[in-house]
């Protein structure tokens, strides 16, 4: 397979599922054929896909529309499915751009639905989808506007009736025709117009046997000369909106249009062209291609894991000599039929149904299963299995890997010892260090004695390892154990329980005094010299935390909690001393480690979930999108609000795996929205700056999820704070523009509460502006409290960005912004934060 280079100029791995699909519109079968044209004129869109049960049977596109008798109104009353074209091409989601290009050109059509895995509708991409995200990572910097200018247009005189042009427009197979037999008095530009396919739709409605192609045609028309740079007049149609130009030969003379047809064939022939260089080319990517699966082929030969292939049919097409290993089978044995050869019995269908039900939905399974050897003998193996698809996103095959896990009884003591002990010292882990507490608690409950738990942190550890190396470090963490031994004596019980952290029961220790003299003494042992390796002299400092049971806590995880506390405040006190957990220590302090322990039981128990607060249209109240907002409630039905717990996240470095669950959510939620017929919702979603800043390439993150769940780029918006831009502008410029690259939208959130420089908002990739609901609430001062909002709104429409206004809540507020032209409303006078069974129900009333 030859696979694109970073000379594509393109994000690697987007698939025609990422693609902007516009505004996709759907009817049923029985919608009349005026009602249907009316929705496309409405969303200026150029068709209409027919679907039953949310799966597309048709389309109906305005190159359909030209082939309407003269009188149109009997026709427009008939069903849409009486002039829809059928069937219906598709692609899947999964399939590449140029594959779409490819389709196009043979099937002969300018559109391609493109659908799921269930065969339910996605959307649609049109020529112009492609041109924009495709034309525009290949320039024709050599290639001028009469190498791609169609052959055939049609010229007609402005006195032509529009039902005889259309006719004409059909029979020839053109979207545009060229008028001419306007007043020679008038501008050039005035003489000549040009009517298309939008143009006839625009006027369908409206349109009698006396209507001509001058009362309809666009004028005045923008020229080109023939000699003009291909890449330029591609850059003038995608600047200024232009779906046709009118070119004019060396002597001023029309000879065509230029359209985005046009463009797509040029490319169509370049992408097959370069192909076939490929091809040609002895030392090309496909040599390489041929070596890297020559190396991947003695790779799986030589795998320890067994490795299986089979084909679409579930038929085993390869295996390799580890399969044979583990199950007896040889390759001649097993090749043609189906894994169900190994089948144990031990797993029932329901089973297996979800697993290929898993398979089908996600495109990987993953987990435990029960096979059984050709000897009979029933194992256990781990498995592995993944869709492979080919270029047009249709499964070929699919690869398994597994591995004998029979053996793991025979290495339990193993297995243990491991879970149980810490390598490095040979002392018991915190796993086993709460175990040993909860029988001394036990024990000290039972005969009515106290009981003391001391926690210890060598202060500044890391300056060792840095300084000296981890070796260095791992020796001197083995001395301090020891000294900890020595000291505290046989009878207390002592654990590793993090990299430079011990605990300690302490169960002959009767009083609070006692038990400071017992850690004085010992920081006083630490802090003596020791003699590394090296013969170098090492000096280190602890701070030690006490709790007592039962005074301060009854139970294991409270008083490791208090014991934690108070090392912390040791800490907190200038390091080097011994802390005493007390009530008063129920500080901030306390509630947020309390906080930050249930924050990870939270991401484990599946605690936190998603709203949604809807953004409405300001002009037709209809939900155009929605702000994804994350939510935690605990077990125990308490709620935890955001503004308390992403401090915490952020914190303890959690943020990153919180936000891509909050991103692959809700994809998934656009992809439920989008089987239930709502097409066109655009979701939010708010990033933290260390997302960007993380170990994983943010917008690799971004690309691998909108990839998988098949979501347009374009539905998505990632919502920024200005505070992203304090670090480096210019590094946040090239991260902001690789999302950019994608499809992905980009939202600046509350603007105008910081700096708010007005430079940056020409500069950075920004396609939406959110004003602060500050400055709504301003709007309440009268006119001196509305000129800000205001300003701000006429700024984002010269910018050429989206406006969304946030907390609007009331109506002299919507009003306000309405008349000021504000795009986008969100607030709770029109919509709180809901479920996401609610926005399907608020999405399909406010369609109606």
């Amino acid at each position: 397979m030859i696979r694109p280079t970073s000379s594509d100029g393109r994000p690697f791995g987007l698939t025609v599922g990422t693609l902007s699909p516009g505004t996709v519109l759907s009817c049923t079968p029985q919608t009349s054929l005026g009602d249907a044209t009316a929705k496309m004129r409405k969303a200026n869109s150029s068709s209409v896909i027919i679907v039953v049960d949310n799966k597309p049977v048709g389309i109906l596109t305005e190159h359909d529309l030209l082939s309407l008798p003269p009188s149109t109104s009997a026709a427009l009353s008939e069903p849409v499915s009486t002039r829809m074209s059928q069937p219906v091409h598709t692609i899947s989601v999964h399939a590449t751009p140029q594959s779409a290009i490819v389709r196009m050109r043979d099937r002969g059509v300018r559109h391609l639905v493109t659908i799921d895995a269930d065969g339910c509708l996605v959307g649609i991409i049109s020529q112009t989808d492609l041109i924009r995200h495709v034309g525009d990572k290949k320039p024709f910097i050599a290639n001028d506007v009469a190498d791609a200018v169609r052959q055939s247009t049609v010229f007609a005189h402005k006195d032509i009736r529009v039902w005889e042009l259309r006719q004409r427009m059909h029979s020839e197979k053109c979207d545009s025709a060229i008028i001419s037999g306007f007043a020679d008095d008038q501008p050039a530009e005035l003489q000549t117009g040009i009517i298309t396919e939008r143009d006839i739709l625009r006027h369908l409605a409206e349109e009698h046997e006396n209507l001509t192609a001058g009362d309809i045609a666009t004028r005045p028309v923008t020229f080109i000369r023939q000699d003009m740079n291909l890449d330029d007049a591609r850059r003038m149609m995608m600047r200024d909106n232009f779906r046709h130009l009118v070119v004019h030969n060396h002597n001023g003379e029309t000879i065509g249009v230029l359209s985005f047809a046009d463009l797509l064939e040029f490319i169509e022939q370049d992408y097959l062209i370069h192909l076939s260089s490929l091809a040609e080319d002895s030392g090309s990517e496909i040599t390489k291609a041929r070596q890297s699966l020559a190396l991947a082929n003695k790779l799986i030969e030589n795998s320890p894991d067994c490795v299986m292939i089979c084909n679409a049919q579930s038929e085993i097409e390869a295996v390799n000599p580890a399969f044979t290993r583990v199950t007896g089978y040889q390759a001649e044995e097993v090749i043609g039929k189906t894994p169900a050869i190994l089948k144990s019995g031990r797993q029932n269908k329901a089973f297996y149904a979800k697993l290929w039900a898993d398979l089908a939905r996600t495109g990987k399974w993953e987990g435990e299963i029960w096979n059984r050897r050709k000897s009979g003998e029933i194992y256990a193996e781990w498995l592995s299995i993944m869709a492979v698809r080919d270029g047009e996103g249709t499964i070929t095959h699919y690869a398994s890997i597994f591995t004998d896990i029979s053996g793991r009884e025979k290495n339990r003591e193993d297995v243990l010892r491991i879970a149980f002990t810490d390598e490095l010292t040979g002392m018991p882990n915190r796993r086993r260090f709460s175990e040993l507490l909860s029988l001394h608690i036990g024990r000290a409950r039972r005969v009515g004695r106290p009981l003391t738990v001391a926690m210890l942190d060598i202060d500044n550890f890391q300056r060792v390892n840095n300084a000296l190396g981890h070796n260095i470090g791992d020796d001197v963490l083995v001395e301090v154990s020891r000294r900890i031994s020595r000291e505290l004596g046989q009878d207390a019980v002592i654990a590793r329980i993090g990299a430079d952290e011990f605990a300690a029961i302490l169960p002959n220790v009767n009083t609070e005094q006692e038990a400071v003299g017992i850690a004085e003494s010992l920081l006083m042992r630490l802090g003596e010299a020791h003699l590394t390796r090296k013969g170098e002299d090492v000096y280190l400092s602890a701070s030690i935390g006490i709790a007592s049971f039962p005074e301060d806590a009854n139970d294991t995880s409270n008083i490791i909690r208090c014991a934690e506390l108070a090392m912390v405040q040791a800490k907190e006190q200038g390091r080097n001393r011994v802390g005493l957990y007390s009530v008063n220590l129920h500080s901030q302090k306390g509630a947020d480690l309390a906080l930050e322990t249930a924050l990870r039981r939270a991401i484990d128990n599946e605690e936190l979930h998603l709203v949604y607060q809807p953004q409405f249209d300001a002009k037709t109240g209809e939900i155009a999108g929605v702000e994804a907002l994350l939510r935690w409630t605990t077990a125990e039905g308490k709620t935890i609000p955001p503004s308390t717990f992403i401090p915490i996240a952020e914190e303890m470095g959690v943020i990153g795996e919180l936000g891509r669950w909050v991103i692959r959510t809700a994809c998934q939620q656009l992809v439920a929205w989008r089987q239930e017929g709502l097409h066109n919702l655009r979701l939010a979603v708010n990033v933290s700056v260390q997302q960007f800043y993380g170990s994983m390439d943010f917008a690799e993150q971004l690309r691998a999820i909108i990839v998988d769940k098949g979501v347009a780029a374009d539905r998505l918006e990632i919502e920024v704070t200005e505070s992203l831009f304090m670090r480096n502008i210019d590094d946040m410029r090239s991260k902001l523009q690789r999302l950019r690259d994608l499809g992905v939208r980009i939202a600046l959130d509350d603007f105008g509460t910081g700096f708010s420089s007005l430079s940056y908002l020409r500069t950075l990739p920004f396609d939406v502006i959110k004003l602060d609901r500050s400055f709504v609430w301003d709007i309440e001062d009268g006119p001196d409290g509305e000129t800000l909002p205001i300003t701000i709104i006429n700024m984002a429409r010269n910018l050429g960005k989206t406006c969304v206004a946030e907390g609007v809540e009331n109506q002299h507020q919507l009003d306000v912004l309405r008349k000021a032209g504000c795009d986008l409303i969100q607030g709770y006078l029109l919509g709180q934060p809901m479920s996401a069974e609610a926005v399907s129900k608020l999405a399909k009333e406010t369609a109606l």
